[in-house]
């Protein structure tokens, strides 16, 4: 059933959450860059009144007349120059007066009536001429290392907050990020512990609105695969009894051929009964293991006995069984069956099956002295059991290797191929008991 009741988007809460950081870096750079700016236009200001105050100081010393003595304003502050000023005689180039960190040659030789560089470049200068004086004119000059200060320290300090708060925005997004996906991560380790067959196990997450379509479709699908799984139950259930009829006619038929034959094939027919009965169990336990999915009966395996119990080809079998080796009989004689079946068909006459303990990990190798394959083909084969590619189109050929990988991981545990001198050897891994 859909939840029409509008959940929290992480999409949505993403956007919000890149939405006011843009707005707190926006505001804080703003701020940063008004405080910048103004700091300096006070320091201008305040100098133009100092400088404003050295030049009444110079016109009312040298009145009346304009009788200057090209000496400097008398220095009262110890402070820094960002203006400057000279009064310069049109008629013969000469600074008739200046503040006392301009420079004592004329920076213009006639007043301008614009802002402009001098000829040097190295002074940003407005001039203005005196009415009462028409040979004298007034320049007032900012370096060009000042105005380049200026600039420098505005884009400094808006630089240096921009990118502070940008690292900010950046680790603070990223908390947020790792908060909202949570809930995803929380979904993947609840669809991991799933089972269709138990309703109560169905993943239930922190509500998001881009979640919600995947935990229905999750529901949806453990639903159908438990319909499929009881259907199958049921399948087992008809096909093991299918089977038990034929394969109990054909005991019978044994059972009265021992009677009838000749005391010499006697012992042979005796084994292909036992071998029928081997049969039954090892289909039911395939049936069972395929369809139901149940956890394999383990016990403790006596190999030779479970051989003994096989008819094979004529291959020379050696078991070398070291140690304890817990499985289900049945599940691991089905997968003998067909190891020993592949490697007939690959012309080996010499088997050879041990069993090893390492670590927690019990062992079985089964190695032969048959034609083997490339070291490439081993390779395919080992990712194809690894990614369990066992349909068309993979490295895998034939049941042999499938049936032995799936009673491997049926206890937990995994197919190897190791390499090998000659022949083939494939080895069986899973948890000890």
């Amino acid at each position: 059933m859909v939840n029409n009741t509008r959940l929290p988007s992480i999409r949505g809460r993403l956007i919000q959450s890149l939405l006011w950081s843009s707005v707190a870096f926006g505001l804080l750079t703003a701020l940063v860059v008004w405080l910048v700016i103004a700091h300096e236009m006070g320091e201008l200001m305040d100098q133009e009144l100092r400088e404003t105050s050295e030049i009444f100081h110079n016109v009312l010393a040298a009145q009346p007349g304009f009788a200057y003595g090209a000496s400097s304003a008398t220095q009262h502050f110890d402070y820094e120059k960002h203006l400057i000023w000279q009064v310069v005689d049109a008629s013969t180039g000469e600074v008739r007066g200046r503040s006392h960190k301009a420079p004592a040659t004329a920076l213009q030789t006639a007043p301008t009536a614009q802002v402009a560089w001098t000829a040097d470049g190295r002074w940003r200068a407005f001039s203005s001429a005196f009415p009462q004086s028409p040979l004298h004119f007034l320049v007032v000059a900012q370096s060009r290392q000042e105005r380049n200060e200026a600039r420098s320290e505005v884009v400094l300090y808006t630089l240096v907050a921009a990118l502070s708060m940008g690292l900010f925005s950046a680790l603070w997004m990223n908390w947020r990020i790792r908060q909202e996906l949570r809930p995803l991560a929380a979904l993947s380790h609840d669809v991991q512990r799933y089972d269709p067959l138990h309703p109560d196990t169905a993943p239930r997450v922190e509500p998001r609105a881009e979640l919600l379509p995947i935990e229905q479709s999750i529901a949806d699908l453990g639903h159908r695969l438990a319909r499929r799984i009881v259907s199958e139950r049921a399948f087992t259930a008809h096909a093991a009894h299918a089977l038990r009829t034929p394969v109990a006619g054909i005991d019978v038929q044994l059972a009265l051929a021992i009677k009838e034959a000749p005391e010499p094939l006697q012992p042979r027919l005796q084994r292909a009964r036992e071998a029928a009965g081997r049969l039954g169990r090892v289909m039911q336990a395939l049936l069972t293991m395929f369809r139901s999915g149940i956890e394999p009966q383990r016990q403790d395996v006596d190999l030779r006995q479970l051989l003994d119990a096989l008819a094979f080809h004529d291959m020379a079998i050696t078991i070398h069984q070291h140690t304890r080796l817990a499985a289900d009989p049945d599940l691991l004689a089905a997968a003998l069956l067909n190891l020993l079946d592949n490697a007939h068909r690959f012309h080996a006459r010499q088997v050879t099956i041990t069993t090893l303990q390492a670590g927690a990990h019990s062992i079985l190798r089964v190695q032969d002295d048959g034609d083997g394959c490339p070291p490439a083909t081993r390779a395919l084969l080992q990712q194809a059991l690894q990614q369990q590619a066992y349909g068309d189109g993979s490295a895998m050929r034939g049941l042999g290797l499938v049936l032995a990988d799936l009673v491997a991981r049926a206890h937990g545990g995994q197919t190897v191929l190791p390499e090998c001198v000659s022949g083939f050897t494939i080895e069986l891994h899973w948890p000890a008991l």
